[in-house]
């Protein structure tokens, strides 16, 4: 129930002591301040880092041939180990736990890519259909490279931006021949990164064609460059590599502990990591935040343990007239959770206007960073800061509080 005499002496003991209420407020709004602050800085970091896994599939698995170390079977150390196409179809079909899969062969050497007047050199790689949702880019015109494309060997290929703003102007891209190397290929779709900065113009400077088509119109026989699969839910990552690798090892004749002979690389142990390291940088935002409101809880309650000592006569009056323990409690409290929660409240606003700034400003002036982007605070971290701040002014209340119930009304009353 609301009591305007009690707020108006609230009001009073806090106005009396303007110079002390206004420091104690600092330090509580700062505490606040500083944590959200630092939140949405972490969170600016973490959206930053994790863009650079945007254009690619989290559960990730690639897989290519390396080279031996170990001698085996008779085999010499030394050789350089080719994934073919058979060895794809069996990793494919044989493993369990896989979901996407595709191979990768690429021209390496200068590939002239020309269309009318216009020349330059792109990557050219060669895929199958579950490339794009292994990438997953986003198509701004036409399709993807579906499975009859692979099937049939196709002469079809999927462009970048950078490709499409080199060779076409206002014309519509799909349909059109694009000359890579002396053969003529039709594009059937331009593709946008969903990276960011120099990684995201790297990526857009590509052109996908069917592996199928790549390797027979360029006589790179059966070889591919490596195999990307993505990992089903509910698979361990480390079995299904660890499968891979094992398989691949039988058929290409390499020791089991040669390291070398198959490499590998999974995105999703390197995305665990990553976020490992966010939830290590969280806790110690936490860690830091929370230490200073801490040091703000000690100096509100400090101050209303002064206020109690100050306030002795006329507690002790209060009590003498028939007020009861808890009432004394209830308005000692009231007065440590209003301070802290307006003081609280002002550093809230502050710290969540100060990253909404700083976030609005990144995008007005165009700063597109791979380490730090969009920082933001969490709505359910701007209410666990609120429960934080009633909790706060009830602890710092609660020791006076105590303090002020147990004051002996005689004792009081002689009180100088």
């Amino acid at each position: 129930m609301f009591e305007l005499d009690k707020w108006q002496e609230i009001g009073n003991s806090l106005w009396q002591h303007k110079l002390r209420t206004f420091l104690t407020s600092v330090g509580i709004s700062w505490g606040i301040f500083i944590l959200i602050f630092l939140l949405g800085m972490g969170k600016g970091l973490e959206n930053g880092t994790m863009k650079n896994f945007g254009s690619m599939n989290k559960n990730t698995l690639w897989i290519w041939g390396g080279r031996t170390t170990i001698s085996y079977k008779g085999l010499p150390p030394g050789r350089f180990i080719r994934i073919k196409n058979d060895d794809y179809e069996v990793v494919k079909t044989q493993i369990k736990g896989i979901d996407l899969i595709s191979p990768r062969v690429g021209l390496w050497s200068d590939i002239v890519i020309k269309r009318k007047e216009k020349s330059a050199s792109y990557k050219v790689n060669g895929v199958s259909s579950d490339f794009n949702q292994i990438k997953e880019t986003d198509v701004t015109k036409g399709r993807v490279l579906n499975p009859n494309d692979i099937a049939e060997k196709r002469k079809v290929v999927f462009i970048g931006n950078t490709v499409l703003n080199k060779f076409f102007s206002d014309e519509d891209p799909i349909g059109q021949y694009l000359e890579i190397s002396g053969a003529f290929f039709r594009i059937v779709g331009v593709f946008k990164s969903k990276q960011m900065g120099e990684d995201a113009k790297n990526e857009e400077e590509a052109i996908y064609m069917p592996y199928t088509s790549l390797q027979q119109t360029y006589n790179k026989g059966n070889d591919l460059g490596s195999i990307m699969v993505t990992i089903q839910k509910g698979y361990d990552g480390k079995i299904v590599e660890k499968d891979v690798k094992a398989l691949l090892g039988g058929r290409l004749n390499t020791s089991p502990e040669d390291s070398e002979a198959i490499g590998t690389w999974s995105m999703q142990e390197e995305f665990k990591t990553v976020s490992g390291l966010f939830l290590a940088i969280k806790f110690f935002i936490w860690f830091v935040g929370l230490g200073t409101i801490i040091i703000g809880i000690i100096s509100i309650s400090n101050i209303m343990l002064i206020i109690v000592k100050e306030r002795t006569k006329e507690i002790g009056l209060r009590k003498a007239l028939g007020a009861s323990p808890l009432s004394v409690v209830g308005l000692i409290l009231h007065e440590s959770i209003f301070l802290t929660s307006v003081s609280g409240f002002l550093g809230l606003i502050s710290g969540v206007f100060i990253v909404d700034k700083i976030g609005k400003l990144m995008q007005a002036i165009g700063i597109d960073n791979e380490y730090f982007g969009n920082p933001e605070v969490n709505l359910s971290v701007a209410i666990i800061a609120v429960l934080i701040l009633v909790f706060a002014g009830t602890l710092a209340g609660l020791f006076p509080a105590i303090q002020a119930a147990r004051i002996n009304p005689i004792e009081a009353l002689r009180a100088e």
